[in-house]
């Protein structure tokens, strides 16, 4: 947030603060922050600003932007041909609530969010229509999914370019039905199926990502990729399988900057 930039016909430089900084060859993007459109608009183009100048980041922009973006990652996952939860998005209180008549129960997510702190759960469209108006006063767009039963748990699968670094089974605590490590979950390692293997990769590649945290449900209805993450945090992932997360990604992003 701190950061400044100069673009003229005689080159590009950046600023941390007072100090200007020299030839960046490597940066770890893992968040825009908050701030207005105009700030986090800013933000975004001075990451672009800095890959049109030579810097490798990890993940790309642009990659980075559209896995943040819960709309636009769906959007993504199912014209890959992947199982993704049934979705609608709006900004009319009352076109959601006639749209989710189907839905036994529903789920509210902010379209850009992380940790689960914002998401909601209805089992019944009346109580849903009462927090959409209320969204829908304050601006807020609607996204928003069928919620799919699981057996309490869900996996995050760990993509590292071509492969899968680890996995880990998420088990939510008793009563509650969100798997995130921040609400408390259960983790242990856990073995994957080719078949999961192959949707992770497949998810994470679907949105350029060099890095992700894929987020698994079996259901039903088949093996659905609920989210991926594109700045995933791993303590939880390092917690249950032992795997040094960060010194991986280290290693493979000096690998990638030597091709």
């Amino acid at each position: 947030m701190d950061m400044s930039a100069y673009i003229g016909s005689d080159g590009s430089h950046f600023w941390l603060g007072d100090r200007q900084l020299p030839q960046i060859d490597l940066c770890f993007l893992r968040s825009f922050g908050l701030g207005s459109c105009q700030q986090v608009t800013k933000r975004i183009s001075m990451m672009e600003h800095m890959e049109l100048s030579g810097t490798f980041l990890v993940n790309s922009t642009y990659a980075y932007r559209r896995a943040t973006d819960k709309y636009s990652m769906t959007c993504a996952l199912a014209r890959a041909s992947l199982l993704v939860p049934r979705t609608y998005v709006t900004q009319m209180a009352h076109w959601a609530y006639r749209a989710c008549q189907g839905f036994k129960q529903t789920v509210y997510k902010s379209i850009v969010g992380s940790l689960g702190y914002d998401s909601m759960k209805f089992d019944s469209v009346d109580l849903a229509f009462n927090a959409y108006r209320s969204l829908e006063h304050l601006g807020q767009p609607l996204h928003i999914q069928e919620y799919l039963e699981k057996p309490n748990r869900d996996m995050r699968v760990f993509v590292l370019g071509e492969r899968v670094l680890a996995a880990m089974c998420r088990e939510a605590p008793p009563g509650e039905w969100k798997t995130n490590v921040a609400h408390g979950a259960r983790v242990k390692s856990t073995r994957l199926s080719s078949e999961i293997r192959e949707m992770a990769i497949k998810a994470a590649k679907a949105l350029d990502l060099l890095y992700a945290g894929v987020d698994v449900l079996e259901t039903c209805q088949g093996v659905v990729i609920v989210e991926v993450n594109a700045s995933p945090s791993w303590q939880g992932l390092r917690r249950a399988t032992g795997v040094d997360v960060a010194d991986k990604l280290v290693e493979f992003a000096k690998e990638c900057l030597k091709k």
